[in-house]
């Protein structure tokens, strides 16, 4: 379980360090304010990164956690790697909301990343959860049954 959440910790920030880079170096998509200062937006960029992170990555933690105590899944552990394609997915995905949401809908931006920020957690904790029952139901298979 450990290794799942750190790798999905993981995945979420490098996948924003790189997005970031290319929104500030590539497109120029900073504030007015901050033309001819690229190297501060990106630094702005880096610690809304680290704390998108920590917003995403302890509550996928804590319901994980929960749920699976709940449904008894305690000895079985997610995919790791499913968790690393996880981090990436959402983060990759958060740009173009973010940027579709200021097209459409200027006065509710907030609101749609408030939004994203609550689905991409109740996402990651179900796929999470998904994946601790599957493991469990391989693991108590029985050996002579074809699948």
């Amino acid at each position: 379980m450990r290794r799942s959440i750190l790798l999905l910790t993981l995945g979420i920030l490098c996948t924003f360090f790189v997005v970031a880079a290319i929104s500030v170096y590539i497109f120029h998509d900073i504030d007015r304010e901050m033309v001819g200062h690229l190297n501060e937006a990106f630094t702005g960029l880096c610690a809304e990164g680290i704390l998108f992170t920590l917003i995403i990555s302890a509550p996928v933690w804590l319901l994980t956690f929960l749920g699976r105590h709940l449904f008894h899944l305690t000895g079985y552990s997610p995919r790791a790697k499913l968790s690393l394609l996880l981090g990436i997915g959402i983060t990759a995905f958060q740009y173009p909301w973010e940027y579709l949401a200021r097209l459409a809908i200027p006065r509710l931006v907030d609101s749609a990343l408030s939004s994203y920020l609550i689905i991409s957690i109740i996402l990651c904790t179900v796929i999470l959860l998904r994946d601790n029952l599957r493991e469990k139901k391989l693991c108590e298979e029985p050996k002579g049954s074809s699948v």
